[in-house]
């Protein structure tokens, strides 16, 4: 009989095998954040241990919390998700999945995770959210920022700097969405999927950070003090790098980068950011209803629903956004798909759903660093 439980401890070079065979990756590696040697990350594993003790199958939750405004959204991002080869086809992960969903009904808002669409929507996954891809080749700097003045801005590793650590976690801390990160951890955290951090200076002052891949042909995270540093900061990059393209990513709700970027790219393309399991509606509406207020605008209006069994009544008025965890008479009743394909996808908007059109998708992002 197999048994299904959270990993112990004295398992973790056994849980870590697991998934370096099923991935063919070094996860100690690729992943320290989460299985770093001075981690212990058994806590955020189910495991399904076969009769021999042997393990057969894992999935991993790791909690984050995600500031949204004045907002709190308790998060988990769902990953590591790894099968023995010799025990394919026998149910572990449904019943790991099933498992980690039960538990984090009540104590967490969203789940969130990166993977094949349909494998997923079984598990009650939309995939949605919005990030925009950036592509500036090295003619779109050459013309189009001719005029603009890179000179002092240079580039070093973040954490060789003093009080880079503190720079960072300062300037995160400072966004208008973001996940937390812990202090001593972010050395770690930035290094997630064997990207690089470099401190951007600006005549030996620290004004921002990017966090690239190994290349260093892909921003991840594009962060300076002041958007009127974006520019030269991208100029000064390019000829860094030497790299003929760039990629980047931005949040939808990050005006000014998006403005910046929209400039003088090549071209860009707007994207889902991840696939999504909500299990508090209103408080994801909220957070996310105001964040979309305060940055791309929304109309005033009211929309009322049954979400998955959970009634919400949402509008926006000029004292701001507010939610109240009930519904309205003859509100409409959506089940978990439909009611997260209205929040979180474009074509959620063909509905039969009475909402104000220009309220949804919700502009729900994740930074690839905070992924596990």
């Amino acid at each position: 009989m197999v048994n299904y439980r959270t990993a112990a401890p004295h398992e973790r070079e056994e849980y870590i095998d697991l998934a370096n065979h099923a991935f063919h990756f070094d996860f100690e590696v690729l992943m320290p954040k989460a299985y770093d040697t001075s981690i212990d990350s058994s806590a955020m594993h189910k495991v399904a241990v076969d009769e021999q003790g042997r393990l057969r199958a894992l999935v991993a939750v790791f909690p984050e919390v995600l500031r949204v405004g004045e907002d709190t959204l308790r998060t988990g991002y769902l990953g590591t998700v790894s099968v023995h080869p010799r025990a394919r086809g026998e149910g572990h992960m449904k019943a790991l999945m099933h498992l980690w969903l039960e538990e984090l009904r009540g104590t967490c808002d969203m789940v969130v995770l990166y993977g094949q669409r349909q494998r997923y929507e079984y598990f009650g996954f939309t995939l949605g959210g919005i990030k925009l891809k950036y592509t500036v080749a090295e003619a779109n700097v050459r013309h189009g920022l001719r005029g603009v003045d890179d000179t002092g801005i240079s580039f070093s590793p973040l954490f060789e700097l003093e009080g880079g650590a503190e720079f960072a976690h300062n300037l995160n801390t400072s966004q208008l969405a973001y996940v937390e990160r812990n202090l001593e951890q972010l050395p770690l955290i930035f290094s997630t999927l064997c990207q690089k951090t470099l401190g951007v200076l600006d005549q030996g002052k620290l004004i921002g950070y990017l966090v690239v891949n190994e290349a260093g042909d892909d921003i991840a995270e594009f962060a300076v003090e002041n958007p009127g540093d974006i520019l030269r900061t991208l100029k000064a990059y390019m000829a860094y790098s030497r790299a003929g393209r760039l990629t980047m990513y931005a949040p939808e709700y990050d005006i000014p980068l998006n403005k910046s970027l929209g400039s003088i790219a090549e071209d860009f393309v707007t994207e889902n950011s991840d696939m999504y399991h909500i299990l508090d509606f209103a408080n994801v509406l909220k957070a996310y209803l105001t964040l979309k207020l305060k940055t791309t605008g929304i109309v005033p209006g009211e929309f009322s629903a049954v979400m998955d069994g959970q009634p919400v009544t949402a509008r926006v008025d000029e004292e701001g956004v507010s939610v109240e965890r009930s519904a309205k008479p003859g509100a409409v009743v959506l089940d978990r798909l439909e009611a997260q394909t209205l929040l979180l996808t474009r074509h959620g908007r063909y509905m039969a759903v009475d909402a104000p059109a220009d309220w949804f998708p919700l502009p729900l992002f994740w930074y690839k660093i905070d992924k596990f």
